[in-house]
């Protein structure tokens, strides 16, 4: 089956309405990332956001009926979600998914080496 050219136009332009739909629902990437780690407020607007933006897609494939509009507007709803779910599991004060205490626990101390015969 060949790529229909103006559905995957109408993607894009699905794509940038699923933008906006992020923009709506949640504040910029970096406000999230610098705010509490696992914020349950964060957390249930991003999935509000991912349902309205999935709804949107499947609504403007049907008018256009091709799945070629579904599926660029999927790529965008997915790299917009990760970024969104990333920034809400990273912890301020590591910039990482590990709290301090996690982060100071991963080091693992050279042993003491004068302590070794010779």
């Amino acid at each position: 089956m060949p790529i229909n050219k103006n559905a995957v136009q109408v993607g894009v332009l699905v794509g940038v309405g699923n933008l906006l739909i992020y923009q709506h629902f949640m504040p910029p990437v970096t406000d999230v990332k610098a705010g509490e780690q696992f914020n349950m407020l964060a957390e249930g607007s991003e999935r509000t956001a991912l349902l309205v933006s999935v709804g949107f897609s499947a609504v403007a494939a049907g008018f256009v009926r091709s799945w070629d509009t579904f599926l660029v507007a999927g790529i965008v709803i997915v790299a917009v979600d990760f970024a969104y779910k990333h920034a809400i599991a990273c912890h301020p004060a590591t910039g990482s998914m590990q709290s301090p205490a996690q982060e100071a626990a991963n080091i693992h101390p050279l042993p003491d080496y004068a302590d070794v015969a010779q």
